[in-house]
C-alpha cells in the first residue's frame, strides 16, 4: 500500500479513536447534543439559554485541537496501538 493511502487510513483510524473517547469517554451522560460535521469536528447543540460545562467546552475543544492536527502527521506521529490497528485492517483486507 501506498504511503499515501496507509497515512489516510491511519488518519480514519485516529478520527475513529477520538471519536469513541469524546463520545464514550469524555461526554458519557451528558444532557447535550454533539454532532460531528463533515471536516470531523465536533459541535455543542445546545437550546439557547442552557448551560454548558466548562468539562464539555474542554472536552471538545481539545477533540477539535487534535483533529485539526491530522492534516500535519506523519506515519512516525501515531502510536503503536493505531499502528497494530492499521497492520489488522490490511492484512484483513488481503
Amino acid at each position: 500500500m501506498s504511503d499515501s493511502k496507509k497515512l489516510r487510513k491511519l488518519r480514519e483510524i485516529r478520527i475513529k479513536n477520538l471519536q469513541k473517547n469524546l463520545l464514550d469517554i469524555q461526554l458519557r451522560g451528558t444532557e447535550h447534543r454533539i454532532n460531528i460535521n463533515s471536516r470531523n469536528k465536533a459541535e455543542l447543540a445546545a437550546n439557547n439559554g442552557s448551560w454548558v460545562t466548562e468539562h464539555i467546552k474542554t472536552a471538545i475543544l481539545k477533540y477539535n485541537v487534535e483533529i485539526d492536527k491530522l492534516p500535519k502527521l506523519y506515519v512516525k506521529d501515531f502510536t503503536k496501538e493505531e499502528l497494530k490497528e492499521y497492520e489488522k485492517s490490511v492484512s484483513k483486507d488481503s
